[in-house]
């Protein structure tokens, strides 16, 4: 995909993100989930560090021991009747595992350092939304620019308060809303945008799958959709924990980040508006059949620590149970532009990617931002504005030379740090101790006048191609009607652009980001195979059916075409195996065992080893290039009931299934409660049987939407549906 081509689309606007948060591993040591078996530890357990062995055990708690050697309290007391209950209270405090108090009180979380205890670090097991539905639900996103090039090195932005000279089916686009709805025109239409990771405990790859986005509106009254389509799943890149300046503390993140999106919508022909259509066509030089979607995710306002007895239970957004709701509420930025077929990739932009090396992290002067950046101070007695750090690691960006309309772009969406401007006044009424405050409205960070520069590899002078400065360029509305891309005339100098790197420097010339040489990324970044399939069978990540995992490899922009010498890690084991790179490359992984791998892909050891002075999972998913995979357990113990030697029972779809979704995402059990009567009328499992159908997979729909059920375990659901159809 392009954030690059045009005519330029770009957006602006909120969704709530009403993710489910019980099992995602928030309080190590605390375990509530076995993501490689896809099943709950039921109860859950508490794990012991060998330090600690002899003294638990003198407290007269039960020390186990698993296959592996890891030792393990269980809390018994937490049995499947109360756990909801239990997960929604700070440990020790809901009444049902107050034996357990004193254990908690001597089990550090894991972390560097001094930790606080389990008892004393705010632990929550099902976190700040444990009833979310998984579901992206568009409040309201405006298109916030149209943006054509003049032919002659400028772009013209227009928006919806200055559109004179815009062609007018562009036009007619500014200032209409962009969603994911199932019927835009309908109030209580559902979304059909559903996050899922891929590893459901780590930070390393959660996917969007959206089944339908358009541009819709009510000109003159009239209700009119002025285009429409189906776009591909995506995964997330270049996660910034440092987007938002005043989130940017331990204690708020995930608060303090912004995330790239990237998808390719195939536009429904007889939804797009003629003359929408017929502009999309002439500024970009052929039939437009498909848009690129660059998503940026940022601004995340979560309420910590909730109070769940007065949180609201009232319909919102996408969820409209009677269950507790908190969901995070996000900005929501970025661009539509043609996809070019023979170009684009279509989940991630084919660009060159310039990166913040550690050693030029830049200083941020609090005091000193007009306005000034404030930390926000949490709720509680005693509290004190938070901390915040001195310097901070810009994500990348991407530079795009585009000799057809004699530009070259830069796309800084994600790199400009950002903060909130002040409170509101109040605090959340259910927030717990470690909450805040919304901000009113938020500004860019002014970093001075930036410079982007080519800087020859026969080091000669650099040349510069052109600045850029907060006032004119990046604040806020300026940048989102942008779409956070500046643009440059072509030099007439160079000659060749492979022959050098693009760099950032400030205005006291200090270099800021440099271009890395090589860019690797997959439009499978996210897949899942079965445990011992072989690689012949394909792996699924988009749809239906299996496909091979194909690498794309550029150097300097230009797909490699002879083969280059890398390194493949995996980020389990830190085993490395040697790996020729080039463009369209298959890559093949292990099935032997079930669980999440992060492999991480690199040409220099700078690409695939972090720097010891950074913490390596949240550097590569901010700076690294890597393919995340799920490997789905066997269950060959599931095969008896499959095959007739034992009868199937509801007890062991419960178990094997069900418990799954009762403990970690409990919202299925408020909508269809997990009881054999309901689990056995027709209908219902009719319903089942085709929203478990393989050619649904890609869809937003999908049972389960998590997707980590093996393929045993799905064959067993299925299996229960027809028995229970048939009888």
């Amino acid at each position: 995909m392009s954030q690059f081509d045009f005519p330029r689309i770009n957006f602006h606007g909120s969704v709530l993100l009403d993710v489910p948060t019980g099992n995602n591993g928030k309080f190590s040591p605390l375990k509530i989930y076995n993501q490689d078996a896809a099943l709950p530890y039921r109860p859950p357990r508490v794990n012991i560090s060998p330090d600690l062995v002899s003294k638990i055990q003198g407290l007269n708690y039960d020390v186990k021991t698993d296959a592996s050697g890891q030792s393990y309290v269980v809390i018994d007391s937490v049995t499947d009747e109360v756990y909801d209950d239990w997960a929604t209270y700070l440990l020790g405090t809901s009444g049902h595992d107050d034996k357990f108090v004193d254990l908690y009180k001597n089990v550090p979380l894991d972390g560097p350092g001094d930790q606080p205890s389990l008892y004393e670090g705010l632990v929550q097991p099902g976190y700040w939304n444990y009833y979310g539905d998984l579901s992206v639900y568009a409040e309201e996103i405006r298109i916030t620019g149209v943006q054509i090039p003049d032919g002659q090195g400028k772009v013209i932005t227009y928006t919806p308060d200055n559109s004179d000279g815009c062609p007018a089916g562009l036009a007619q686009l500014l200032g209409q809303s962009f969603s994911f709805h199932q019927q835009f025109f309908d109030k209580k239409s559902k979304t059909t945008a559903m996050f899922c990771d891929v590893d459901s405990i780590n930070d390393t790859c959660t996917q969007l799958f959206i089944s339908l986005a358009g541009i819709y509106g009510e000109p003159n009254g009239e209700e009119k959709t002025f285009l429409s389509g189906v776009p591909c799943k995506s995964t997330f890149t270049w996660l910034s924990l440092c987007k938002v300046l005043n989130y940017n503390n331990g204690l708020l993140m995930p608060m303090s980040g912004g995330t790239y999106f990237e998808s390719t919508i195939n536009l429904n022909a007889n939804q797009t508006d003629a003359s929408v259509q017929q502009d999309l066509n002439q500024y970009a030089g052929f039939q437009v059949d498909a848009l690129s979607m660059k998503i940026l995710l940022h601004q995340v306002y979560e309420v910590r620590n909730p109070i769940y007895s007065e949180m609201p239970t009232a319909p919102l957004g996408n969820n409209q149970t009677s269950v507790h709701k908190n969901p995070a509420r996000v900005a929501f930025s970025g661009s539509l532009c043609p996809f070019v077929e023979s170009v684009d990739m279509k989940t991630h932009n084919v660009g060159r990617i310039l990166k913040n090396e550690i050693v030029n992290n830049p200083t941020i002067k609090y005091t000193e931002a007009n306005p000034p950046v404030v930390a926000p101070t949490p709720k509680g007695e005693n509290q004190k504005p938070l901390d915040l750090p001195d310097t901070v690691q810009l994500p990348p960006a991407f530079v795009r030379v585009n000799p057809k309309e004699n530009l070259i772009s830069l796309d800084v969406i994600n790199t400009i740090c950002e903060y909130g401007v002040g409170f509101e006044e109040e605090y959340s009424k259910y927030g717990g101790d470690t909450s805040i405050k919304k901000f009113l409205g938020w500004e860019n960070y002014d970093f001075g006048e930036l410079t982007l520069k080519f800087v020859p590899d026969d080091k000669t002078a650099p040349t510069t191609i052109g600045s850029f400065n907060h006032k004119l360029d990046y604040n806020m509305n300026t940048f989102l009607a942008r779409g956070g891309v500046m643009d440059f005339p072509l030099p007439s100098e160079i000659s060749d652009f492979s022959a050098g790197k693009f760099a950032i420097y400030t205005s006291s010339d200090q270099e800021l980001l440099m271009e890395d040489d090589y860019l690797i990324m997959s439009d499978q970044q996210g897949s899942y195979a079965e445990q011992g399939q072989l690689p012949s069978e394909g792996y699924k990540s988009d749809g239906a059916g299996r496909g091979p995992v194909i690498l794309r490899c550029f150097y300097r922009g230009a797909p490699v075409t002879t083969p280059v010498l890398g390194k493949i890690r995996n980020g389990n084991t830190n085993k490395f195996q040697d790996f020729y790179f080039s463009d369209g490359v298959p890559f093949e992984y292990c099935t032997n065992e079930a669980g999440c791998v992060q492999y991480i892909l690199g040409i220099t050891p700078e690409q695939y080893n972090a720097p010891a002075s950074q913490a390596e999972g949240l550097y590569f998913a901010a700076n690294g290039y890597f393919i995340a995979t799920r490997v789905l357990s066997a269950d060959k113990d599931l095969e008896v009931y499959l095959n007739g030697e034992k009868p199937l029972t509801f007890q062991v779809l419960y178990d094997n299934i069900l418990s799954n979704y009762n403990n970690v995402l409990p919202i299925m059990n408020a909508i269809l409660p997990f009881k054999e009567e309901v689990w056995s009328e027709p209908y219902t499992m009719r319903r089942m049987l085709m929203l478990t159908d393989e050619k649904n997979w890609g869809g937003y729909m999908y049972m389960p939407v998590t997707r980590e059920l093996s393929k045993n375990q799905q064959a067993l659901l299925q299996m229960w549906a027809k028995l229970k159809i048939n009888s």
